[in-house]
């Protein structure tokens, strides 16, 4: 699948691709960057058996890292190199194996020393997942 670019610089745009490509956490869960632009992101992932819980559904691990990761991504449109200081989660349904999973984050905030974004996550079938707000400590501006 081809990542769409919707309207940020041409470089930054491969450039995100790349770190998504060579950063080795994001190939172990196997997410994918479906689309960048300013301000958003949005990933893919499809649940795969290494993914689940002893209930046999998603651990709610893989469904926090990918919305990091998504918002993460997020905040690099905007120029921003972050690390987390805080990310709060609602888990609102399970995730089973060959679902997809699509999250959006936005940037709701980029400021000097902080940004501050949200992501939702949905199945295929249109339910809502999960939902995250996220805190970053801006490393580089």
């Amino acid at each position: 699948m081809k990542a769409i670019n919707s309207g940020i610089d041409e470089k930054l745009f491969e450039d995100l691709l790349k770190v998504n490509r060579d950063t080795n956490f994001h190939q172990l869960i196997g997410v994918h960057v479906v689309e960048l632009g300013q301000g958003y992101a949005v990933t893919e992932i499809e649940i795969e058996e290494k993914h689940l819980n002893p209930l046999n559904i998603a651990h709610g691990g893989v469904l926090f890292s990918v919305m990091d990761i998504t918002m993460g991504m997020a905040a690099r449109t905007v120029g921003k190199q972050v690390i987390t200081i805080e990310m709060n989660i609602n888990y609102l349904s399970p995730v089973k194996v060959g679902e997809k999973v699509k999250a959006t984050g936005k940037i709701v905030h980029a400021g000097s020393k902080t940004t501050v974004a949200v992501c939702e996550a949905y199945a295929e079938d249109g339910r809502l997942l999960a939902v995250a707000r996220e805190t970053f400590f801006n490393v580089l501006d």
